[in-house]
């Protein structure tokens, strides 16, 4: 399965995605609010910031899952997709994956 698939695949299929934007924007503008911390970050750059974090925590997972998949070269791409889609069935990856992100918390 290709990485633009997966992502696509987790992001229709569970919540994490706004999770994970939702914590990572409160935090980057409780540090730029606070007086403690010299951050200077515009929406924009905070914007651009969370999208980097989402797919580096998605390359992760993409590489988690990809270790776990048993395809075969010969399989046509439709059956890898369907490989890849139940062994995160199998290892319920969706809901684990909300979950880590729902409990997640930035310092």
């Amino acid at each position: 399965m290709e990485f633009e698939d997966f992502k696509r695949y987790v992001e229709e299929n569970c919540n994490a995605k706004s999770i994970f934007s939702n914590k990572l924007t409160t935090y980057f503008n409780e540090q730029v609010a606070s007086s403690d911390n010299n951050v200077y970050l515009s929406p924009s750059q905070i914007k651009s910031e969370v999208k980097k974090g989402w797919n580096d925590a998605l390359k992760n997972l993409y590489a988690k899952v990809g270790s776990k998949v048993k395809v075969k070269k010969t399989d046509s791409y439709t059956i890898t997709v369907e490989k890849w889609i139940a062994e995160m069935g199998e290892l319920e990856i969706l809901d684990e994956f909300t979950e880590s992100l729902d409990n997640m918390e930035f310092e």
